[in-house]
């Protein structure tokens, strides 16, 4: 079969692998479409440690059940599915809760095992999740990852009322579809702020009702004149940087909160205690979500209610898949996510 595999380098190849067998426990699944994102890309670029290379690339996909090893019963051949991101241990006490993303013992499809840039994929069954006749590939694909930890950040980790002003700084693939959540969950006003006019613009078309170019100007400033009322009740970062924390953190409102979803390497500066104890500002971070909230996603996808019509802007095929990567680290087109097709031809 053919796949996308990381090799040392680090470098990119497309070719033909061994197709998967099928342990006791897991499911083989024929991939239809698999969403490419910034951790693929970092990866892919050296900026994140991967071991054990070579390895197949993607932690996003879905498709058809193709298989089923011994002592699988909830899924048959022929069966819809969307797959987690990441094998976990099941026994930990973040598994016990459902809270998948927290698990300590993770292995992250894509790069801590074979995942999802190849024409198919055998995994634990506990990695799968029926996916509704309604819900075309490319959207479930994206469900378990893009979706799903956006409305972690939004819906449980900050708690969105109606009512409320909120900011998104990163407009990207998870930050997009921040906004669309953010909207569904009732929002009153929402910022976007970003550097890239492609993804301001697509943060308009998602429901935001202003945008703020982080690159010029008096940032702080604008996000919290956009905002209105002393600025925004709630601010989700999702950039990973020192500045883009910091900035939430200047931005939000007395007595808001700040939501850090963003990945990175550097250690922003709380500032002065008399300023951020005397102004009451909350701030947690945000990581994945639990396996009751990526149900809840799908049910929404599945009744209408979350329109992902807009979410993956751009197809390639497998042979394509750097190229893919070169549109997403150059942002051509003003990308939201990506999606990898095994079964399109070049």
């Amino acid at each position: 079969m053919k796949a996308v595999r990381l090799y040392e380098g680090p470098e990119v190849r497309v070719e033909d692998v061994l197709e998967p067998e099928v342990g006791p426990g897991q499911i083989r699944v024929a991939v239809e479409a698999a969403g490419l994102c910034g951790t693929d890309l970092h990866a892919a670029r050296g900026h994140l440690p991967v071991p054990g290379l070579p390895v197949i690339m993607g932690h996003e996909g879905a498709g058809i059940v193709e298989a089923v090893g011994a002592g699988v019963s909830e899924f048959g051949a022929g069966d819809r599915v969307l797959i987690l991101p990441s094998e976990t241990c099941g026994n930990c006490p973040a598994c016990q809760d459902g809270h998948l993303g927290l698990c300590p013992a993770a292995r992250i499809f894509g790069m801590a095992r074979d995942g999802t840039f190849a024409e198919k994929i055998a995994v634990p069954a506990s990695c799968a999740l029926p996916l509704p006749d309604g819900i075309a590939f490319e959207h479930g694909a994206i469900l378990a990852d893009a979706v799903a930890t956006a409305y972690h950040a939004v819906a449980t980790r900050a708690g969105i009322t109606g009512g409320e002003r909120i900011a998104v700084l990163g407009c990207g693939g998870v930050g997009h579809h921040a906004i669309l959540l953010a909207r569904l969950l009732g929002a009153k006003t929402i910022v976007a702020a970003d550097a890239s006019p492609g993804s301001l613009r697509r943060a308009e078309e998602a429901g935001a009702d202003a945008t703020v170019d982080v690159s010029s100007g008096n940032a702080r400033k604008a996000i919290r004149e956009a905002a209105g009322g002393g600025g925004p009740d709630l601010v989700i970062e999702y950039v990973g940087k020192k500045a883009s924390v910091e900035l939430a953190m200047a931005s939000v409102a007395r007595g808001g909160r700040v939501i850090v979803g963003g990945v990175g390497m550097e250690s922003p500066a709380l500032g002065p205690l008399v300023s951020f104890v005397g102004r009451e500002i909350g701030v947690l971070g945000s990581m994945g979500y639990t396996r009751a909230e990526l149900d809840r996603v799908v049910e929404l996808t599945a009744t209408g209610r979350l329109d992902l019509s807009g979410s993956i802007t751009a197809r390639y095929p497998l042979d394509r898949a750097a190229e893919a990567l070169d549109d997403l680290e150059n942002r051509r087109n003003d990308p939201v996510r990506l999606a990898l097709l095994p079964g399109a031809s070049s």
